[in-house]
């Protein structure tokens, strides 16, 4: 099965392409780092784009290409969710003032302003979804998690809460504690995790007494197993991506390194490869993407092997001079099923599949087809050789549209009436997104 989530903050020399994918720390000292990613756009259209996209952007705590017109810039961002969207104004005030001797009174005047919206939050009505999706675990620490289906009657879906100042200050991020939850096929349970401090990976499985996840930290990162029925840390490797086709079939993927786990010991063996998405059909036809280059690398069971896919992959249009130039390609999420190699990508503001369901690599521009596409989320089979994607009716992706693809080609796309995070498929049953639509926020079922 697919994993479904980025790699962890502490990949050790993050690329261009898996930026986006690390965690809220790591996003904003690569960012720093490669200023050559923004395009030329003006200060005062970056200032008006970070101000209207202040609350999304830092809900989401992740890194996007912003369309202004005919500019994309990136903007990076680094933080949870703020509760309280009126602290805004008088967080953006207190802000510049923490170092001067006004701290004092522009923390007064904070709280003053923040009273009646908090008043506000803490009376308002709870919703629960709208006639679209429904709210079946009111749990807004894994709004911006991800959900995972392991069973006809199983899921998991795992997220974080803020330590510190940062849980009061929307402008604050801090230390983070992963949060995971257990559905059982009748209610949503908080599950007890070894784990305390720092940001959960990747997460993958072959049953729903298998379940295997990385979860990482300023320690390093720990390879953490479910056994049906406790949680506990099963290696320490300094992984990005995992890949589960059984008890005894379990691999670790790293920069240039990869781990294989038996049922009762650990391999290691060099790759030729930084991976940061794998995927995997069986224990002899796994497939990972290159976080550096535009490439997939297949396992047979013996060797892994490079497949080149810039031949199939959309070009940028050249540039102008009423339109700079546009970012290259890149890859951002894999899937292997039965039906073929699903693999989805972003060039710009745009969004494409690749697909190989026979002999050779296919490529369908998908923007006008789902709209932006969660850059991080894999394509996610819907048992009949479909697939359902989390797409967008808006430029920038935000307001989210569940899109499927029938095995014809045809597509389909739904508006959410919210912002959904990630998507996975219960065997036979619903959909499960983790998400937010109006006041609700947690996990959601979708209603047919």
């Amino acid at each position: 099965m697919p994993d479904h989530t980025p790699p962890l903050a502490t990949h050790p020399r993050p690329s261009p392409c898996v930026r986006a994918q690390l965690g809220p720390a790591r996003r904003a000292a690569c960012h720093r780092q490669d200023p050559s990613q923004l395009q030329d756009a003006s200060t005062a259209a970056a200032k008006l784009t970070a101000q209207r996209l202040h609350a999304r952007l830092r809900a989401s705590g992740r890194q996007r290409n912003i369309a202004l017109g005919p500019t994309v810039i990136q903007v990076s961002t680094s933080t949870h969710a703020p509760l309280w969207r009126p602290l805004y104004a008088s967080i953006m005030f207190l802000k510049p003032a923490t170092t001067g001797r006004w701290l004092g009174w522009a923390a007064a005047v904070a709280a003053v302003a923040a009273a009646p919206g908090l008043w506000l939050w803490l009376t308002a009505p709870r919703d629960v979804g709208n006639d679209r999706w429904k709210l079946v675990a009111a749990q807004p620490s894994v709004t911006y998690g991800q959900v995972i289906a392991t069973g006809e009657h199983d899921a998991w879906a795992v997220g974080w809460d803020i330590l510190g100042i940062g849980a009061w200050l929307p402008v604050v991020d801090g230390p983070h504690r992963p949060t995971v939850f257990h559905w059982d096929g009748d209610r949503w349970t908080k599950s007890d995790f070894p784990v305390k401090r720092g940001n959960i990976g990747s997460v993958a499985a072959s049953a729903s007494s298998n379940v295997w996840a990385l979860a990482g930290d300023e320690s390093g990162t720990s390879v953490l197993r479910w056994d049906g029925h406790t949680w506990a840390i099963a290696q320490k490797l300094p992984g990005t991506c995992l890949a589960v086709t059984a008890d005894n079939d379990v691999w670790v993927l790293g920069d240039y390194k990869a781990w294989h786990y038996n049922g009762a010991t650990w391999s290691e063996q060099s790759v030729s490869f930084s991976a940061f998405r794998v995927s995997a059909r069986s224990a002899s036809d796994i497939w990972a993407l290159d976080g550096e280059s535009p490439w997939v690398h297949h396992f047979d069971g013996k060797v892994w092997t490079r497949v080149d896919l810039t031949a199939a992959l959309p070009k940028a249009p050249p540039p102008s001079d009423d339109f700079p130039p546009e970012p290259g390609p890149r890859l951002t999420a894999i899937t292997a099923d039965p039906a073929g190699i699903w693999i989805t990508g972003e060039i710009g503001a745009s969004s494409f599949l690749l697909s190989q369901t026979g002999s050779g690599w296919r490529s369908e521009d998908t923007s006008a087809k789902a709209g932006r596409m969660v850059r991080d989320l894999p394509p996610v089979p819907d048992g009949r050789g479909g697939h359902w994607f989390l797409g967008s009716t808006d430029i920038n992706g935000d307001d989210s549209a569940l899109a499927h693809r029938a095995p014809s080609g045809h597509w389909t796309r739904v508006p959410s009436g919210g912002e959904l995070t990630s998507l996975s498929a219960v065997p036979g049953g619903p959909l499960l997104a983790t998400g937010v639509i109006g006041k609700a926020s947690g996990v959601f079922r979708n209603l047919p």
